[in-house]
């Protein structure tokens, strides 16, 4: 091979085919043309079908030729592609596959190195920044989204890591003005997304206080009806137990309160106007 004019695969004899197509096909046309010329009717529907079966019958005859011929010109070249794999193809394939693994051991540790060394910037400019938080309770380095690559310089990598926790420091800068800042951070450790977990807090605290709303308007209902039921209690005094009285007030509630009066009113068997 080191010879690059010299030829180890050569061609002595191109495959010679010996074909007389073109004057059969003078014949084929006149074939052809008398059949699609044929009136096809009950009378001769019997002639044109032997005319297609002649036609059908030259035409197999002659792609049994071709492939014949097609199987003798293929086979040395068959023949010679298999010996090309086992002594060339194969090796040079072997070959690039063990050197490829090898190239990717030495730059992977290659990129170890790196991530190492970036890791610890990491650490370093965190703890500068008092965000000891990201390295104790868990590895919030994979939120980055920073991908080492051997062609990024180290320079690059380490203002994208610094830019990263520049972002957190402006985070916790936002939160400390927020009213419920403690629960806020919890969530925000969970994504290190400051808008959903000021957004996720605000929510909650939304609606504990229409559940506390809900519950200081039903107190007060049952309040109501009870300061009621005290002043009829105080109103009416009988002196027996059968005498009936009667009892003008005026009572102010909103619907549902006076819907509920009612209710009261009925059950216990009252008549009112």
């Amino acid at each position: 091979m080191e010879n690059k004019k010299e030829e180890l695969i050569i061609v002595k004899q191109l495959p010679i085919i010996e074909e007389k197509l073109k004057g059969l096909s003078k014949e084929i046309d006149d074939k052809v043309k008398n059949a699609l010329a044929l009136v096809c009717s009950d009378e001769t529907v019997k002639e044109v079908k032997k005319v297609r079966a002649d036609l059908n019958a030259d035409f197999k005859e002659l792609e049994a030729q071709r492939k014949m011929v097609k199987e003798k010109v293929l086979a040395p070249y068959q023949a010679f592609e298999e010996v090309y794999k086992t002594y060339v193809s194969d090796k040079f394939i072997n070959a690039d596959t063990e050197l490829k693994m090898k190239i990717q051991e030495v730059e992977q540790e290659q990129k170890n190195k790196k991530t190492v060394e970036l890791l610890e910037y990491y650490v370093e400019y965190g703890k500068s920044q008092n965000l000891d938080w990201l390295f104790e309770d868990k590895d919030y380095f994979d939120f980055s989204n920073i991908n080492v690559t051997l062609s990024a310089s180290m320079k690059s990598l380490k203002e994208q890591v610094k830019a990263f926790v520049d972002k957190i420091v402006d985070d916790m800068q936002l939160m400390a003005t927020q009213e419920h800042r403690q629960e806020i951070f919890v969530e925000y450790k969970k994504t290190l997304n400051v808008s959903k977990a000021i957004t996720e807090v605000s929510d909650r605290y939304k609606q504990l206080e229409v559940i506390k709303q809900e519950q200081v308007k039903q107190e007060e209902i049952k309040k109501q009806e009870e300061e009621i039921v005290k002043k009829v209690d105080e109103v009416i005094k009988p002196v027996e137990e059968s005498k009936v009285y009667e009892l003008h007030f005026k009572v102010i509630g909103t619907k549902e309160q006076l819907l509920k009066l009612k209710q009261y009113l009925d059950s216990e068997g009252l008549k009112y106007e």
